[in-house]
């Protein structure tokens, strides 16, 4: 009988000393896998930072550094985020191009009056391209800030679950949107002003002529009709922000 309890005891000694060696497996488990959670939202964390960074300074200098700084899926949602930059501003770009068309400084020109009037063909066919090309750009950027259009973008870049959220989340342009529309509006305000004064010429044919760059009218009363369409046009040209 006392080997059996001698035994037993062994046996109960035994089974609490492998207690404590399972609780401290369990703890370094744990401990190993806080780390990992831990380590996974810090570097979650600095991509993010890296993506937030790289797209205030583009939103300060307007210039897009192509050089991909983030990593793993992270570098995709920077990648899609740039080429999506790229692509609105180089629509954008095409409406500015338009109004940087070397005519515009001459469309109200004694030359260009005399040169193209009466009926001021090439003059108004400008305009027209130049709204047409305002009305393309305004449509296409409205589009391109549609949800439809970032989920394609975002589909096209292989981005899924968050960091699909990640890409869209960060497209930010309405305010920006805003901006390029007034500005094409504005202009097309001054282009309207300027079809005003080739109405009015072509209206008063043989009543006004071009003379040592002067334009002359045989009537005072349209001396000042196109005195005040002039002063249309300066007061518009005056709000252009090109």
């Amino acid at each position: 009988m006392e080997e059996e309890k001698v035994e037993e005891q062994k046996n109960q000694g035994a089974k609490k000393s492998k207690v404590p060696m399972i609780i401290v497996a369990i703890i370094l488990v744990l401990l190993v896998a806080i780390i990992a959670v831990v380590g996974m939202f810090v570097n979650e964390f600095a991509q993010k930072q890296i993506i937030n960074e790289e797209i205030e300074t583009i939103n300060k200098s307007g210039e897009v550094n192509t050089e991909i700084k983030a990593k793993g899926k992270y570098a995709d949602v920077e990648k899609a985020l740039k080429d999506y930059i790229v692509e609105y501003q180089n629509v954008a770009k095409q409406v500015s191009e338009k109004y940087e068309d070397q005519k515009f400084t001459t469309i109200l020109s004694a030359d260009n009056f005399a040169n193209d009037g009466p009926d001021f063909k090439e003059s108004r066919q400008l305009i027209t391209d130049t709204k047409t090309k305002g009305d393309e750009v305004k449509t296409k950027l409205a589009e391109m800030i549609t949800e439809e259009y970032k989920n394609k973008k975002a589909e096209e870049a292989g981005l899924t679950g968050k960091y699909k959220d990640l890409f869209i989340e960060s497209i930010q342009l309405e305010s920006e949107l805003k901006k390029v529309n007034s500005t094409i509006d504005t202009v097309n305000n001054y282009l309207e002003q300027v079809e005003n004064v080739y109405n009015f010429l072509q209206e008063n044919v043989g009543k006004w002529e071009v003379k040592s760059n002067i334009v002359q009218f045989t009537e005072n009363a349209l001396v000042q009709k196109y005195n005040g369409l002039i002063s249309l046009v300066n007061i518009a040209a005056n709000k252009l922000k090109i």
